[in-house]
């Protein structure tokens, strides 16, 4: 028996799924790593706590069952994020990871300086504190004897990569979430290295996503119990990921909430014109990847159950409690910018917003607040989307919060659309395992392999009534936000 063995780097721990040559999921495991808040906006990870919980998670996953011959082992990761490496190939310091908004005034300044307008048509991304460039700039400035001992920049997967096979490479996925990328040259862009004080010979070669380039080591074979030499695939971020793990392609767009939140399209034809939204290189060959996100979603449900002092299975309880307070919360509402806000916004000063609380309300009706919060964002994001002309047609749910019924259902209200619920909903591994099989050649056609391997299994429809009932709440929503605005920036005044 062929199997795929894939590991998922995400934001709050390491997945590890061992996968049959016909998508079939025979064994999985997790394991958690903490993220460090050393200050109010800075978000840490150390990398070489991925690497122990890429091994832990691998032999649970792997003592589970017959792993077979693994023919290929595949990558997802977290994006976006600065490991400086020093010559001795090892980490300088934590991880800046993707969420981390300390370098707002850089990423203001590079939007003046370049002009916002000409950063997104070139590069894909607009200026944000999530990309490498603005959090190199921040290092430029604040810590520069650090940045200087570098001799490599990478993002978490290369991180993981590095440990498995002793060879530095990125994929174009995310040497394309760097704001350093010229999306429509495919080539590193050396304005903006000039300015940042860095070089591209620091950033690892850049390879395709269905690439295998190297083997597994034997110092991590020994770590993982796995004969060495196995072919190891690029993958790619995770969300181009689950983008094929999927089927996104054509008109469905993916909803995926996890820590953060994602309403993503592919096409395959860049436009001159990219709206607000953030574009970069997709996994499949030949297309790119739109993308709108909300930068903290299901880790505000799950800050509220930490807050609660509730331990993780007490989240299906605050879901029950939820389901029980009916639509609006009873008059409160939840804006989820705990780490600013982005999807069509790009707000770094945004905060988030309980409005309307008393002492009436209960746990449950903070809960529901919360996931229409992050339901009102979702559709913001979906009418970015249209408004670029593209017509996104069914929505298909990825993520952790896939799995809530409740919040399956307010977004099919919210949005006004049905939601699509497919067999494996955390697809971020299955587009790994799709990837890595094509680059063995296990498998020749992505797209209709991704929809051979995860069918929809079922369909959400809005409610009418709920749906008028939204768009009335959502146009409140709207108005606090932009009522707030010029208040935000005070909230950081010295």
């Amino acid at each position: 028996m062929e199997t795929i063995l894939t590991f998922d780097i995400g934001t709050s721990a390491c997945k590890v799924c061992l996968w049959d040559a016909r998508g079939t999921l025979l064994a999985s495991a997790d394991e958690a790593y903490p993220t460090h808040h050393p200050q109010p906006d800075w978000a840490e990870q150390n990398p070489e706590d991925w690497w122990r919980a890429a091994v832990a998670a691998a032999k649970r996953c792997l003592a589970t069952g017959d792993p077979g011959r693994i023919a290929v082992l595949g990558l997802s990761s977290q994006r976006e994020g600065v490991v400086l490496m020093g010559r001795d190939g090892r980490p300088l310091a934590p991880c800046i990871i993707w969420m981390d908004r300390r370098c707002r005034d850089q990423a203001v300044r590079l939007g003046e300086e370049f002009g916002v307008p000409f950063l997104h048509h070139h590069t894909g991304l607009p200026p944000d504190p999530n990309y490498t460039a603005c959090k190199l700039l921040w290092l430029r400035e604040h810590q520069p004897e650090l940045l200087d001992q570098a001799a490599r920049f990478f993002q978490t997967r290369d991180y993981v990569y590095h440990r498995l096979t002793g060879a530095e490479v990125t994929d174009l996925t995310l040497a394309s979430r760097t704001m350093m990328f010229d999306l429509r040259r495919h080539a590193w862009w050396p304005d903006i290295f000039r300015r940042v004080g860095v070089r591209p010979d620091q950033f690892p070669p850049i390879h395709r996503s269905d690439e295998a380039p190297y083997r597994l080591s034997r110092p991590a074979a020994e770590a993982l119990g796995l004969p060495d030499g196995i072919p190891v695939s690029l993958g790619a971020g995770d969300r181009a990921c689950e983008g094929v793990g999927g089927g996104v392609f054509g008109h469905r767009v993916m909803d995926s909430t996890g820590t953060a939140s994602n309403i993503s399209m592919t096409i395959d034809r860049l436009p001159e014109d990219l709206g607000r939204a953030p574009c970069s290189i997709h996994a499949t060959p030949g297309r790119w990847l739109l993308e709108l996100g909300i930068t903290t979603s299901a880790s505000v449900m799950r800050w509220f159950r930490e807050l609660l002092d509730l331990p993780p299975e007490g989240l299906a309880t605050l879901e029950h409690e939820a389901a029980a307070s009916p639509r609006g919360a009873r008059n409160l509402l939840a804006a989820p910018f705990f780490m600013g806000a982005r999807s069509v916004r790009w707000n770094a000063d945004a905060r988030g917003l309980l409005l309307g609380l008393s002492l009436g309300h209960t746990r449950g009706d903070i809960a529901r607040a919360i996931m229409e919060g992050v339901g009102y964002e979702a559709r913001a994001c979906l009418e970015g989307l249209r408004s670029l002309a593209l017509g996104p047609g069914e929505v298909v749910a990825m993520g952790g919060a896939a799995r809530s019924d409740l919040w399956i259902q307010i977004k099919a209200d919210i949005l006004a659309v049905p939601i699509l619920r497919p067999r494996y909903t955390e697809a971020a591994s299955l587009g790994a395992a799709l990837l890595a099989a094509r680059s063995v050649d296990l498998i020749d056609d992505l797209d209709a392999t991704a929809r051979e391997w995860n069918p929809i299994q079922q369909t959400v429809a809005p409610d009418p009534e709920a749906v008028e009932f939204y768009a009335g709440r959502r146009a409140l929503y709207e108005d606090v936000y932009r009522a707030l605005t010029p208040l935000f920036p005070r909230l950081h005044a010295p």
